[in-house]
């Protein structure tokens, strides 16, 4: 199956696979597609699904190459379905409140709630 292919099915006129994005009007397709959200999901989605079926992990495996089948934590959050341009965007990731939250649901706790 070629790329573009691959892309008709992802990408319709009335509906975004990739963003699971319903699209009604010409207007909201184009603002849709065009969008910095769109564009950083369809990279993670290529990321992990390479066109060739190769194993996804391929790409994201540290460069030295000595951790076996780990992921390289400073490319990709799995927990968080979020890749990282560089090593200093993963580590402001790691500490954020958002990764925080998942890894405590993960984990089966709790999040606090804020009290009023």
């Amino acid at each position: 199956m070629k790329s573009s292919d691959i892309d008709q099915e992802l990408f319709t006129e009335s509906y975004c696979k990739v963003c699971s994005a319903q699209l009604i009007s010409e207007s909201q397709r184009v603002a849709h597609y065009e969008s910095r959200k769109h564009a950083s999901k369809v990279r993670l989605y290529y990321m992990l699904h390479p066109i060739d079926g190769g194993c996804p992990a391929k790409k994201l495996r540290s460069e030295n190459g000595s951790d076996g089948d780990s992921v390289d934590k400073n490319k990709c959050c799995t927990l968080c379905n979020m890749s990282f341009t560089s090593a200093v965007v993963a580590e402001s990731h790691y500490q954020g409140k958002i990764h925080a939250k998942r890894l405590k649901l993960l984990l089966g706790e709790q999040p606090a709630l804020k009290a009023t």
